[in-house]
């Protein structure tokens, strides 16, 4: 049976890491739809209720992150046959990223992780623009030995080939890397392929395993 890394171990094992990777979204930036939407449209409800399901519950929004539409082809598929929402989801699709706030917690273990020696990857679905936009806007971003993001390659966790890509690009060891997402699914992905996982699925979990 596949067990994560902070079920093995009370605390993190460094002598038996070499690298640990994170995925971005609520890893170490957060992204919140609901917020977002009512930062943009305060008192909106209505407009609210439609657009979470016309843009971030929709396959566009992953096929932006898959690279393989752009920015305009999702303004035109999400906004489908309800057209008095064009220009609303035009302004969410131009500044969503500028929304973002960071997650304390994983930037500490961030930081924790090169404390001990350690190299530091991303790994991460994202768009390839937003993912430049956020990268420029974090200086916690510096601190990384490397990255692999999904639309520039257009692979998509938890394909295996998206892991692949990196323990490959960076000559890493699956058994000696460990994996940092808060999807489920995307940790067992990473055991199944050999890594160490971690999934973030709480507060303060990760600063209690890393500190």
């Amino acid at each position: 049976m596949l067990l994560m890394l902070d079920d093995l171990y009370e605390t993190a094992p460094w002598d038996e890491l070499d690298a640990v990777v994170f995925d971005v979204g609520n890893v170490l930036v957060r992204f919140d739809p609901d917020k977002m939407l009512h930062e943009f449209f305060p008192g909106q409800e209505e407009l609210q209720q439609r657009l979470m399901p016309r843009v971030y519950r929709t396959p566009y929004w992953i096929m932006l992150d898959h690279g393989i539409i752009t920015y305009d082809e999702a303004l035109d598929a999400m906004t489908g046959h309800e057209g008095d929402l064009r220009e609303s989801i035009r302004y969410i699709l131009q500044n969503w990223q500028d929304l973002k706030e960071t997650v304390p917690e994983g930037i500490e273990t961030l930081r924790a992780v090169k404390a001990h020696g350690k190299k530091a990857y991303v790994l991460s679905n994202y768009h390839t623009d937003a993912f430049a936009y956020i990268e420029k806007k974090y200086d916690f971003f510096s601190l990384f030995d490397g990255k692999v993001v999904s639309a520039e390659i257009g692979l998509l966790k938890p394909d295996p080939a998206i892991y692949r890509r990196l323990t490959e690009k960076y000559g890493l060891k699956p058994t000696r890397s460990v994996f940092i997402d808060d999807t489920p699914v995307n940790v067992e992905a990473a055991m199944t392929l050999g890594w160490q996982g971690v999934c973030y699925n709480e507060p303060g979990k990760l600063k209690r395993f890393f500190a």
